[in-house]
């Protein structure tokens, strides 16, 4: 009797340290959702419609050229920075969205096709860092345009190629991509 009361016991025992063991080793295909690469965008989506607007209303005052609105560029520079290793950590913990789940998102966006095209797949295991590095890319181009401009600042005229497509698009990829995932 004693004997069949320890084999149960074994195989009871036996089978929740299995189930144990495979719980510790399952799989997530989706990621989890990364709150403050999500919090980061959406604010400076914000802060780059608010810098835009307000440098265009200021187009051909000294408020609005480059020389005065350095900072904003300096600091959308180390924001996109912070998280660009955010999400190369995730790459590192393999916590990556798939590529799926990436593609479905983009494709559900309002991303103008020469900045999807630009985005074109991400690798496996990639993350977002491609993408935060076009966004790095599109306010660095953002910057160019604006010192280029000189003391007659960003136009009017610029408002709809930087929000609608440009830095603007790249920055709706991003915050798309963080809404997927925290949505699987």
């Amino acid at each position: 009797m004693a004997t069949g009361w320890i084999g149960r016991t074994g195989r009871t025992l036996a089978g929740a340290l299995m189930a144990a063991a495979l719980a510790g080793c399952a799989v997530t295909l989706v990621p989890a959702y990364d709150a403050q690469i999500d919090d980061g965008l959406s604010a400076l989506y914000t802060d780059t419609i608010a810098f835009v607007d307000r440098t265009t209303a200021l187009a051909g005052t000294p408020e609005g050229d480059y020389a005065h609105n350095r900072g904003f560029y300096d600091g959308a520079d180390a924001r996109v920075e912070t998280l660009i290793v955010r999400a190369e950590a995730n790459r590192v913990l393999k916590n990556c969205p798939t590529t799926r789940v990436v593609a479905h998102a983009l494709d559900a966006a309002r991303i103008p096709a020469d900045v999807r095209g630009a985005i074109g797949t991400l690798p496996r295991d990639d993350c977002e860092v491609v993408l935060l590095r076009l966004i790095h890319g599109g306010f660095e181009s953002m910057r160019r345009f604006h010192e280029a401009q000189g003391a007659r600042g960003l136009p009017p005229s610029a408002r709809g190629p930087l929000i609608d497509g440009g830095v603007g698009a790249q920055l709706r990829a991003g915050i798309t991509v963080e809404i997927a995932k925290r949505a699987r």
